[in-house]
């Protein structure tokens, strides 16, 4: 649980002080951004992902009972890739496999970067 002299890293989501210039643990250069009354923000910046992570690992799993692979990708911003699983069915379904592993362990990143996580 953060205190108010801490924030969210925009990159790995570890908590960090809020004066902090660059994360410890990614070495991410942070953003300087303020509140009206001129404190560091202390929530994450990128809001809106966790509700993504179900229904990013529902695109990867669902779809694989069919047939149909690399839905996900193309719903998290990776066109290519995606175009690439449904070309190859997903690697022969290694490539599937291995995003459903990333997705439920939180290490599933969008085309911007942004863990897709469900506790965040």
């Amino acid at each position: 649980m953060k205190a108010e002299n801490e924030k969210y890293c925009i990159n790995c989501g570890e908590i960090i002080d809020a004066r902090a210039e660059v994360c410890p643990k990614c070495g991410v250069r942070q953003p300087t951004e303020y509140t009206t009354t001129q404190q560091f923000q202390s929530e994450p910046i990128k809001k809106g992902l966790n509700e993504r992570w179900l229904i990013t690992l529902m695109l990867c799993v669902l779809p694989c009972i069919i047939g149909i692979n690399g839905i996900h990708r193309f719903y998290t911003g990776k066109i290519g890739t995606g175009v690439l699983m449904l070309l190859t069915l997903g690697g022969c379904g290694i490539w599937t496999l291995i995003d459903v592993i990333m997705i439920a362990t939180n290490q599933y990143r969008d085309d911007d970067g942004n863990v897709i996580s469900y506790n965040n």
